[in-house]
Protein backbone atom coordinates (compact mmCIF):
# COMPACT_ATOMS: atom_id res chain seq x y z
CA UNK A 1 0.00 0.00 0.00
CA UNK A 2 1.37 3.40 -0.89
CA UNK A 3 0.80 6.78 0.73
CA UNK A 4 -2.02 7.74 -1.63
CA UNK A 5 -3.92 4.50 -1.04
CA UNK A 6 -3.54 4.79 2.71
CA UNK A 7 -4.68 8.41 2.73
CA UNK A 8 -7.75 7.45 0.67
CA UNK A 9 -8.49 4.69 3.19
CA UNK A 10 -8.33 7.21 6.02
CA UNK A 11 -10.58 9.64 4.16
CA UNK A 12 -13.20 7.03 3.35
CA UNK A 13 -13.16 5.41 6.81
CA UNK A 14 -16.31 5.89 8.89
CA UNK A 15 -14.66 7.41 11.96
CA UNK A 16 -17.95 7.35 13.86
CA UNK A 17 -18.96 3.76 13.10
CA UNK A 18 -19.04 2.91 16.81
CA UNK A 19 -22.13 5.09 17.19
CA UNK A 20 -24.05 3.34 14.42
CA UNK A 21 -27.29 1.50 15.12
CA UNK A 22 -26.71 -0.49 11.93
CA UNK A 23 -24.77 -3.65 12.75
CA UNK A 24 -23.46 -3.93 9.16
CA UNK A 25 -22.00 -0.42 9.36
CA UNK A 26 -20.49 -1.18 12.77
CA UNK A 27 -18.95 -4.44 11.53
CA UNK A 28 -17.52 -2.80 8.41
CA UNK A 29 -16.07 0.06 10.46
CA UNK A 30 -14.60 -2.31 13.03
CA UNK A 31 -12.88 -4.43 10.39
CA UNK A 32 -11.59 -1.33 8.65
CA UNK A 33 -10.24 0.08 11.93
CA UNK A 34 -8.37 -3.19 12.60
CA UNK A 35 -6.91 -3.00 9.09
CA UNK A 36 -5.80 0.59 9.64
CA UNK A 37 -4.28 -0.29 13.00
CA UNK A 38 -2.27 -3.10 11.38
CA UNK A 39 -1.07 -0.83 8.57
CA UNK A 40 0.14 1.94 10.88
CA UNK A 41 2.42 -0.58 12.59
CA UNK A 42 4.33 -0.94 9.30
CA UNK A 43 5.49 2.64 8.77
CA UNK A 44 5.94 5.69 11.01
CA UNK A 45 4.62 7.92 8.21
CA UNK A 46 1.32 6.02 8.21
CA UNK A 47 1.14 6.47 11.97
CA UNK A 48 1.69 10.21 11.52
CA UNK A 49 -1.05 10.35 8.86
CA UNK A 50 -3.45 8.40 11.06
CA UNK A 51 -2.83 10.58 14.11
CA UNK A 52 -3.29 13.78 12.09
CA UNK A 53 -6.62 12.59 10.68
CA UNK A 54 -7.73 11.23 14.05
CA UNK A 55 -6.95 14.55 15.74
CA UNK A 56 -8.91 16.39 13.07
CA UNK A 57 -11.90 14.08 13.47
CA UNK A 58 -12.03 13.83 17.26
CA UNK A 59 -10.53 16.92 18.90
CA UNK A 60 -13.15 19.00 20.69
CA UNK A 61 -14.27 22.02 18.67
CA UNK A 62 -12.60 24.46 21.03
CA UNK A 63 -9.26 22.68 20.45
CA UNK A 64 -9.66 22.56 16.66
CA UNK A 65 -9.09 26.27 16.14
CA UNK A 66 -6.32 26.56 13.59
CA UNK A 67 -6.35 22.80 12.93
CA UNK A 68 -6.59 22.14 9.20
CA UNK A 69 -7.91 18.92 7.71
CA UNK A 70 -4.94 16.83 6.55
CA UNK A 71 -4.38 16.76 2.80
CA UNK A 72 -2.66 14.16 0.66
CA UNK A 73 -0.27 16.83 -0.58
CA UNK A 74 1.12 17.05 2.96
CA UNK A 75 2.46 13.50 2.53
CA UNK A 76 2.94 13.11 -1.22
CA UNK A 77 6.70 13.79 -1.02
CA UNK A 78 7.00 10.58 0.99
CA UNK A 79 5.16 8.47 -1.60
CA UNK A 80 7.79 5.97 -2.73
CA UNK A 81 5.55 3.69 -4.80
Amino acid sequence: MNTTEFFELLESHDWYYEYSDDHKAWTKGSIERKTIQAIIQEDPLYTKMYLAMSDYMFKPLEEREGLVKPKLEDYRAYDQE
